[in-house]
């Protein structure tokens, strides 16, 4: 497995571990929080939810389009994302 693959599975598995239902104003556990910082999204408990959705969103596309330059941007699913 790549060093690109890797990074494609550890942003995935931030992604479910902060887009999953939680209460109002619920803070980010410190693991995550420190997870967050280590792929280059720093944050504290007081960081958006969606903020941080966005910005691992945006690392995902770069390294899928470093992976696949044919891959046409957002608006197209890239192949095996799904």
């Amino acid at each position: 497995m790549s060093e690109h693959e890797r990074m494609l599975l550890r942003l995935g598995k931030l992604l479910g571990e902060i887009a999953r239902p939680h209460l109002c104003g619920d803070a980010l556990p410190a693991e995550v929080r420190k997870s967050l910082w280590e792929v280059g999204l720093p944050c504290n408990e007081l960081t958006p939810r969606e903020e941080l959705i966005a910005g691992l969103w945006a690392q995902k596309r770069m390294l899928l389009t470093a992976m696949r330059p044919d891959w046409g941007g957002p608006g197209l699913t890239p192949p095996g994302a799904a």
